[in-house]
């Protein structure tokens, strides 16, 4: 009997403790790529691809893709990454353009469990949020439109989407909008922002001046707490008009 009680006590104190070490550790990335068009008039889709590679990351929010429009020769952008990178790509059209299509994407390690995009408000040209399924959690990828009045209409409604998922959720795009902007501040009732370290401006490229991208957290009760490190601004200062951002986040 007393060896019945041992072996229970020993099983209860293991599933304790499988609870309390059930987090998520991942790395993450938010890079506009804008094509694969540097500020040196050279499409290179390698050199972008080298950037994601080098960085080592689990998943990346992607924003500026062609696909198969006449623009770019009828490439597809997000699959030439996935090639180069050994990813697995998931695109979200937002206009017709061209014979093809123009959007955001995001390419991940893990095969996505689900994707699905939502149509956001822009006066000038439709824009998306784009939701990614993972294992553990939802990677989600946005570009929002120019307009300040456009920009809080579309965080709403990504709060009001993304606030319906059954799993912790981070997000990552161009805002297009500084911290201090309507939008954001709105973010911020909702969303855990990553602070950066060291300097966060992330526009233009060749020399930074202001802060537009963002990897952030939905608060929410599938989130009892979470750490950030290495949430910087990676130095590429020609592959595109923007520089990429990383972090690692471990979620419980």
């Amino acid at each position: 009997m007393k060896r019945i009680v041992t072996i229970f006590l020993f099983a209860v104190a293991l599933c304790c403790s499988v609870a309390c070490n059930n987090s998520t550790s991942t790395r993450v990335m938010c890079y506009n790529v804008r094509n694969c068009d540097g500020l040196d008039g050279k499409t290179d889709y390698e050199r972008v691809a080298n950037v994601i590679k080098n960085a080592n990351v689990d998943a990346v929010a992607i924003q500026e893709l062609d696909s198969m429009a006449t623009r770019h020769a009828g490439q597809d952008v997000l699959k030439n990454l996935a090639d180069l990178t050994g990813m697995y790509p998931t695109f979200a059209g937002s206009i017709d353009f061209q014979g093809g299509k123009y959007g955001i994407g995001m390419l991940t390690k893990e095969k996505p469990l689900s994707h699905r995009r939502v149509a956001l408000p822009c006066r000038s040209e439709p824009r998306s949020l784009l939701i990614v399924e993972l294992e553990d959690y939802y990677y989600c990828s946005t570009h929002l439109s120019l307009h300040a009045a456009d920009r809080t209409t579309s965080v709403g409604i990504i709060i009001d989407e993304l606030s319906k998922l059954d799993k912790p959720v981070m997000l990552a795009g161009d805002f297009n909008a500084e911290p201090d902007e309507e939008a954001m501040q709105l973010m911020a009732k909702h969303f855990e922002i990553f602070k950066k370290e060291g300097a966060p401006q992330t526009f233009p490229a060749n020399k930074p001046e202001i802060e537009i991208d963002y990897i952030c957290l939905l608060k929410s009760g599938h989130v009892a707490k979470f750490e950030v490190s290495g949430h910087s601004v990676i130095e590429a200062p020609v592959e595109s008009d923007h520089r990429p951002i990383v972090a690692n986040v471990t979620i419980n």
